[in-house]
């Protein structure tokens, strides 16, 4: 998943376009494959030829279904950081290609409904990118929101499942499962990008536990199972979801960790998606960010 100090996008030197599936084995950060498709769960991929054959189907984030023409995802995966070298004292490395690609140059789609982010479910072209209005790269956090969302409007209504928005925001203690095709391993050059997707279980922490990622409000903290688990390169923008009421639901997206080196070893910060949700129904009704 993904840092403050770095964000969760997939490194380019894992891109992997049609090659076959890597064997099956624990992903995410000390996950395990997801045994069923959950509800909304999509990989948001990108071509950019002119920058190389890689760049075919190159899954960079993790998204939400949430209604039918629309997904929600984090900010950072669709915007270009500022030219200033700071950059931002909260997002920066895991949302980096080696050679970033401005956003320009990027034809965004998605794939929701499968278990393979190359195969299976639906496709679906981006359209529309609408940036949630207070997203400024994590300046000024924790004191200001951060606001790490953007919704995505598709070229045509799914068939999919959608996942539900929770209602309330995730509490301490909350029983949630992170999902997401991210790299597998602390260091993010020893290993590519899964096909299969990945799942976690965990629960959300004391706001404290993710004070170095510059937690604002609007924003939950979940934990790192053992001190060695959680989201990685690849994970941001997927989706955490609690089961309420017997149903799965929307209750954030990746946005960052602390540690802008090594995944797993400190909680992720996520969007939280109730606190959002005025926006979210307001942007699929208008198609405006405000």
């Amino acid at each position: 998943m993904v840092s403050i100090a770095a964000a969760l996008t997939a490194p380019t030197a894992t891109a992997v376009g049609a090659t076959p599936p890597p064997p099956v084995e624990p992903m995410i950060i000390g996950g395990h494959p997801a045994p069923t498709t959950p509800p909304g769960i999509t990989s948001l991929q990108y071509d950019a030829p002119e920058h190389g054959e890689q760049y075919i189907d190159y899954h960079t984030c993790g998204a939400a279904l949430v209604f039918r023409g629309w997904v929600v995802t984090a900010a950072h995966c669709v915007t270009d950081p500022p030219a200033s070298s700071a950059r931002s004292s909260l997002i920066g490395r895991f949302n980096a290609d080696p050679a970033p690609i401005p956003t320009a140059d990027k034809q965004f789609h998605i794939r929701t409904g499968s278990l393979d982010r190359l195969f299976g479910g639906e496709t679906a072209t981006v359209n529309k990118v609408v940036v949630h209005p207070g997203w400024k790269w994590g300046d000024g956090a924790p004191k200001s929101k951060v606001y790490d969302a953007a919704m995505l409007k598709l070229d045509h209504l799914l068939q999919q499942p959608t996942v539900q928005l929770a209602r309330t925001t995730a509490r301490r203690g909350d029983s949630v499962t992170v999902y997401g095709w991210g790299v597998t391993e602390p260091d993010s050059t020893r290993s590519g990008l899964p096909r299969r997707l990945q799942q976690l279980e965990t629960r959300i922490a004391s706001p404290s536990r993710c004070a170095d990622a510059g937690l604002s409000a609007g924003e939950v903290c979940a934990g790192n199972p053992s001190g060695t688990d959680g989201s990685c390169y690849g994970d941001s923008g997927t989706a955490a979801l609690a089961t309420i009421d017997g149903v799965p639901q929307l209750i954030g997206n990746a946005s960052r960790s602390a540690d802008p080196q090594f995944c797993g070893t400190t909680p992720d910060v996520y969007t939280s998606s109730p606190d959002l949700r005025d926006w979210i129904y307001h942007v699929a009704r208008t198609g405006n960010a405000t």
